[in-house]
């Protein structure tokens, strides 16, 4: 799962470039998030196939579940997707198998994301820098948030996220 640094997790590591948003190893139950314990350093190594691959069938099956919305500007370009919901798995999306192909045709190959609080995901084309222009939109969605997740921008490389900048 995709949280913000300050969040005590057991099992976690930080996102590639990232000062303040992490990856945390957590087991939904009955809709609630609880961080994994990490036990005998050995039991993850040795998990750690297996634990990937339920990861990986999460976010899809979170993804799938998700309905873009494609914001365009006043000549019908898509400027930006917002993908929303009340799922709190929603911003983990990012991480599922394909999910940067789905956005290949409208935004482009090289994308960006913006990953305000656990509901919410912004996926940007890096061509034409629209994620600047929504700055303090983002902002204000991390801030809002009981369940922020981060005001950085993140580049999105064969389904790993990676840390540009934070929006200040």
């Amino acid at each position: 799962m995709v949280e913000p640094s300050f969040m005590d997790y057991k099992v976690r590591e930080r996102v590639e470039g990232s000062e303040r948003t992490i990856l945390a190893l957590v087991v939904v139950k009955d809709g609630e998030i609880f961080g994994a314990e990490g036990g005998h350093p050995g039991t993850l190594t040795m998990a750690s196939k297996e634990i990937s691959k339920e990861a990986a069938r999460t976010a899809k099956e979170v993804f799938e579940s998700l309905q873009p919305n494609y914001v365009r500007d006043k000549n019908g370009v898509i400027k930006y997707a917002a993908l929303e919901s009340t799922n709190p798995l929603t911003a983990s999306a990012v991480l599922a198998p394909g999910f940067a192909e789905h956005f290949a045709a409208t935004l482009g190959p090289d994308l960006l994301v913006a990953l305000p609080n656990r509901f919410q995901i912004l996926v940007f084309s890096r061509q034409d820098q629209a994620f600047q222009q929504m700055g303090e939109f983002i902002i204000s969605g991390y801030l809002s948030s009981n369940y922020p997740v981060s005001r950085e921008i993140f580049a999105l490389d064969k389904g790993k996220l990676r840390s540009i900048g934070v929006l200040k």
